[in-house]
């Protein structure tokens, strides 16, 4: 039998049959400001706390600080758990990363050399050494878009593929997060990440009568059966919480409980 990872977000275990399957790997999808960092973050902090199994964060867009900040709102003290070792923070800077690596117009960089593919060789080792130093089960990194940063497709996919790979031999359950262009179609957004992530889970926003409807859709899920509906979800003052008995359908709600 599959041992389950609590997603520790209000009725979404519903939909996966349970929690996430430990060890995979889990990419969330969404526009900017549909809720991905608060899932992220939510999946790290109630495992911390509710089932005692500690997490890294990676940030690659966002301060530290700045994270934390947003995360008061949820009454989550996140700074306590960093200070009692059950939480760690990496900050994985592109730009940093880039003045790192040397000018090519002076001919001192070979003309393969990528800079996602360094930042990936450089965050992996990062990654292991602080997992390894709190023994933690979960990770999430937020976002990966960051590292998709080649105009070379084969080196966009060569890097995706080395963090998974990566990621997969670490013994933890790991989300991650990548952007999509709002308004894009599925086809267009269907990403090299997707591929290699065992569960896609697409966070989707609609415009019903001048107001925002949030939805949320697991697109696949490897080794088990799951949700395929669009369930609506909310942000609310303890976090993100999934209504699964209801559906959006044509961006309209579809059900008999009030969404807070």
């Amino acid at each position: 039998m599959m041992e389950r990872v609590p997603t520790g977000i209000p009725g979404l275990d519903e939909l996966t049959g349970g929690g996430f399957i430990s060890g995979d790997v889990i990419l969330i999808t969404g526009s900017p400001g549909c809720g991905k960092t608060t899932f992220g973050l939510q999946y790290l902090y109630r495992g911390a706390v509710d089932y005692k199994e500690n997490g890294v964060f990676v940030t690659l867009e966002e301060s530290p600080a700045r994270v934390i900040r947003n995360t008061w709102q949820f009454g989550w003290d996140i700074e306590r758990l960093v200070k009692e070792d059950r939480m760690r923070i990496i900050r994985a800077d592109p730009i940093a990363y880039s003045r790192c690596i040397p000018d090519r117009s002076k001919n001192k960089t070979p003309p393969h050399i990528d800079l996602g593919s360094v930042m990936t060789e450089t965050l992996n080792k990062q990654i292991e050494h602080h997992v390894n130093e709190i023994g933690a089960k979960r990770i999430f990194i937020d976002s990966i878009t960051s590292l998709k940063i080649s105009e070379n497709e084969f080196q966009v996919r060569s890097v995706i593929l080395e963090l998974i790979k990566n990621l997969e031999n670490l013994e933890c359950t790991t989300i991650l997060a990548s952007e999509i262009t709002p308004g894009a179609s599925s086809r267009e957004t269907f990403n090299v990440e997707e591929y290699l992530s065992e569960v896609v889970i697409r966070m989707h926003t609609f415009r019903s009568n001048g107001n925002r409807v949030k939805a949320i859709e697991i697109l696949k899920m490897r080794g088990t059966k799951h949700d395929e509906m669009m369930r609506p979800y909310a942000i609310i003052n303890s976090g993100l919480v999934v209504y699964p008995r209801e559906t959006v359908i044509d961006g309209r709600i579809s059900g008999t409980t009030v969404l807070l």
